[in-house]
């Protein structure tokens, strides 16, 4: 599977925990950015003839794609489908939204291009956490938000929640799990803060103004994942819940290993196997587009046998499908019985029989408390697997 990825690097303003390469909003480089991403996307075509015709899946993340005045927005999707990526024909159609840039022109905006999916990211209901973590929407504009989004028909309207920040509570947390899902959702995200040294939280948390209780994680990761499974929103990736059917088809090949490419500054592709991914730094990557988009100034990863064994193994335990020993044999590889076994006496790890009666298949998923240690049990995996003969 092919998907493609844009990467709108605005921000109405720039959270306190955010490392991505995003900006403040400003107008005057909206026009500027929008013609040099379409440049960079008909370079791309020119290099790959037909590829990107094979897409399946778009999806526009960011920063905040919906701060993206409309008439760029057409421009961008006036530029895809004349490389042959023809948003009614494919799967999956994404766009993220931010509360304070949710109303109903920027939604009825992104209908008419074509998008099918919004995900709305929310963070918290409290209005103190928000604050703490440099949010620039109040708790209403996110409730006023999901109303408006759940209301219209058809449209796949998926909730973000972030866990673990400063100040939060394990009630609170869950409190916010359960009120999000009360909303008729079928899908729902959320994330363990991850502090970047990089980020004004971070600077925070290391001058001492702000502390992370990591002693909470695991509370608040299990409660939700209880309250989200009672209302059937099941978990089919470490921090992503769906009613079966709705699960994320464009994240869903990030997990398998399939081939993506991404667009915009900083914005990584994986094509046969190497990763890559343009200058980050807008300055850089507006000179990267005029110049003709050349390759000497991509920064490469060219994934060997070893790297390649470490990341399947790592995607796919992630996922609640774990480790087919089918995918395994197809690696050339087999998991340390031993190793396995230590895991599985703990309850992290489960082996399950898949047979049928023309196939034996069977797969390793995490169990109870091994999503909490899930890079522990990667890492005894990939350093003790066997080569097959």
């Amino acid at each position: 599977m092919f998907g493609v990825y844009i990467h709108i690097p605005f921000c109405r303003k720039v959270c306190d925990y955010c490392d991505f390469r995003v900006m403040p909003s400003q107008s005057k480089l909206f026009g500027e950015f929008t013609d040099l991403l379409c440049k960079q996307i008909v370079c791309f075509g020119r290099l790959h003839p037909g590829l990107l015709s094979s897409a399946e899946t778009l999806y526009l993340g960011g920063g905040t794609p919906s701060e993206l005045p409309p008439e760029f927005l057409r421009q961008i999707f006036d530029c895809l489908r004349s490389v042959g990526v023809e948003p009614s024909k494919l799967k999956e159609v994404s766009m993220e939204f931010n509360p304070e840039s949710t109303n109903e022109a920027t939604v009825q905006n992104a209908l008419d291009l074509g998008v099918k999916r919004i995900s709305l990211g929310l963070q918290s209901f409290d209005p103190g956490i928000l604050r703490t973590v440099g949010r620039s929407h109040s708790v209403e504009m996110g409730l006023s938000a999901l109303r408006l989004l759940t209301s219209v028909p058809h449209l796949q309207v998926n909730g973000d929640l972030m866990f673990d920040l400063p100040g939060q509570s394990v009630q609170g947390f869950l409190d916010d799990v359960d009120r999000l899902s009360d909303f008729p959702l079928n899908h729902v995200s959320f994330y363990g803060l991850n502090v970047s040294p990089r980020s004004r939280l971070g600077h925070k948390v290391s001058a001492g103004c702000l502390t992370v209780n990591e002693d909470l994680y695991e509370s608040m990761y299990m409660g939700g994942v209880e309250i989200l499974e009672k209302k059937g929103l099941m978990r089919y990736e470490v921090s992503n819940f769906a009613r079966p059917g709705f699960e994320s088809v464009h994240n869903q090949n990030y997990w398998n290993r399939g081939e993506y490419a991404g667009f915009g500054p900083g914005a990584h592709s994986y094509l046969g196997k190497m990763r890559y991914y343009a200058p980050e730094i807008y300055p850089r990557w507006r000179e990267y587009v005029k110049a003709d988009c050349p390759k000497t100034q991509l920064s490469l990863d060219e994934l060997d046998r070893e790297a390649a064994i470490m990341e399947f193994l790592w995607l796919s335990l992630r996922q609640s499908k774990g480790i087919s020993t089918e995918e395994l044999q197809k690696m050339g590889i087999s998991l340390d019985k031993s190793v396995c076994d230590r895991w599985i006496s703990k309850g992290f790890l489960k082996h399950e029989n898949m047979s049928n009666l023309l196939q034996r298949k069977s797969c390793f998923r995490l169990e109870g408390r091994g999503w909490i240690f899930m890079d522990d049990i990667v890492t005894d995996l990939a350093n003790s697997y066997s080569n097959l003969e």
